[in-house]
């Protein structure tokens, strides 16, 4: 596969975070691509052959009075061709100005890391009294071996072996690490976790607190009758303490630890009624900088006068530019037209909701709009479209289907939307069971077998009924 062809398949399966990534790493490496102000021209054609550079008065005068040290100096940094060519001073320009080297640092700005987990510990460590040098080591140890969860994840053993330090002395800093903020930090399992963050609201030796540190497994298996004779107390006051317990937070890491970017949902597409009250679709293109090859190489290339190696490797940097230009073209336009190949198929869902979605598979997409069924697959990997209905990922919008006994297709987003309703209005003291649950479907003319109930159930993240069941 040639270099710009993989280039492009990097661009269609990149979510909008990959792409920011990549556009920001070609900003740092490639002087010729820049950011576009608002209201420029871009330029996407051949603009080595056409000679197409933009020129006007303003620009010309511009660069005769500036000055090009610091569009010189970046590209000997990243060639280190002109290591004896002085340039003329006349061709300096928009390009290279003060204002375009902040417009280029705008995806590196957005990327700014934030304090994590491991920081607010040690400054934490830093405001503690009284510890001597063979403590404080102890204690970084201790913290470096905490997961961004929270967990201490190495044994105190361990430990104490590479600060060859007493297990006396290795506990006693663990207790003073899981002193730090966020409460239940540096615990070695739930049940201490939990326990750690009862203790520092002051619920040690609650029934919350019995629950936690003696029959937590029990109450995970449903298990409330047995729970609530062992601690002699009702299953009412038993489930009052279980909502205690789901206060607590199981992974205190992530109260500090800052979410990665990839952990944000951007719809790369939305779909919604306009003012007239049509369906239609609209890229999102508030995470895409809009790009264009500098006007300031463009025209070193129009003088006679530069070397001929240093425009040889203007032309290689701009041919660079313009492959990432049409890549990410091609990857905007295939995003779109399957949104509107998906409103055309899915219409009954963006009218009515997942109740009315259609089963639906890549291939239609594909030759609806003329390209490889892998295509479409890559083109919609991880990626989001925002309807009035909510954000939803685009594989949602594909899947297989039944057919009811009146001839009605529905998908099995839809069987999946019916489940979830018969277990909202089940009795919680009589949950329905999965063969209750497919009976239930074949009454409303859908023949689901028992096991694919079971599969659907456990992807809605629903237990089975006897972990439902309220005593």
């Amino acid at each position: 596969m040639a270099p710009q062809q993989i280039q492009a398949l990097e661009i269609l399966l990149a979510t909008i975070p990959e792409l920011e990534q990549k556009i920001s790493s070609e900003l740092a490496e490639n002087p010729t691509l820049e950011l576009m102000e608002s209201g420029s021209e871009r330029l996407v054609g051949n603009p080595i052959e056409d000679n197409q550079g933009p020129s006007s008065p303003n620009d010309e005068a511009a660069a005769k009075a500036a000055e090009t040290d610091e569009a010189v100096a970046t590209l000997i940094q990243l060639g280190e061709i002109w290591r004896d060519y002085a340039p003329p001073k006349q061709y300096s320009g928009q390009g290279s100005s003060d204002e375009d080297q902040e417009r280029r640092q705008f995806l590196f700005d957005s990327l700014i890391d934030e304090p994590g987990l491991q920081d607010v510990l040690q400054n934490q460590l830093r405001q503690a009294d009284g510890l001597s040098e063979k403590a404080v080591k102890i204690a970084e140890q201790i913290i470096g071996s905490i997961d961004e969860s929270g967990y201490l994840r190495t044994h105190i053993s361990d430990i104490a072996i590479t600060s060859d330090a007493d297990l006396s002395e290795v506990k006693k800093m663990v207790n003073l690490v899981q002193s730090f903020e966020p409460a239940g930090i540096g615990a070695r399992d739930l049940r201490e976790c939990l326990m750690l963050q009862l203790d520092r609201n002051g619920e040690k030796g609650s029934l919350a607190y019995q629950v936690v540190d003696q029959h937590l497994e029990a109450v995970g298996r449903n298990q409330i009758p047995k729970v609530a004779r062992a601690l002699h107390t009702s299953s009412t006051q038993l489930y009052q303490a279980l909502e205690d317990i789901r206060g607590l937070n199981p992974y205190p890491g992530s109260q500090v630890t800052p979410s990665p970017r990839e952990d944000f949902v951007y719809p790369e597409v939305f779909i919604e009624r306009d003012e007239e009250g049509n369906w239609v679709v609209r890229l999102n293109r508030d995470y895409s900088p809009r790009l264009r090859i500098s006007p300031y190489y463009l025209k070193i290339l129009e003088d006679p006068n530069y070397p001929r190696d240093a425009k040889s490797y203007i032309r290689e940097k701009i041919g660079s530019s313009k492959l990432l230009l049409r890549a990410i073209d091609q990857r905007q336009s295939t995003i779109e037209q399957i949104a509107h190949s998906l409103l055309k198929f899915q219409n009954p869902f963006f009218e009515q909701g997942v109740s009315a979605m259609r089963p639906l598979v890549m291939n239609d997409v594909a030759e609806d709009i003329g390209v490889h069924e892998t295509t479409v697959s890559r083109a919609i990997a991880n990626k989001y479209v925002q309807t009035t209905h909510g954000l939803f990922p685009f594989r949602h919008f594909f899947s297989t289907g039944y057919t009811k006994d009146d001839g009605q297709e529905l998908s099995s987003h839809s069987i999946k939307q019916r489940l979830q309703e018969y277990v909202n209005e089940e009795d919680t003291k009589k949950p329905l069971s999965d063969q209750k649950l497919a009976e239930m479907l074949k009454e409303d003319g859908l023949k689901v077998a028992r096991r694919t109930v079971a599969k659907y159930r456990e992807e809605l993240d629903i237990l089975p009924s006897h972990m439902r069941r309220n005593y």
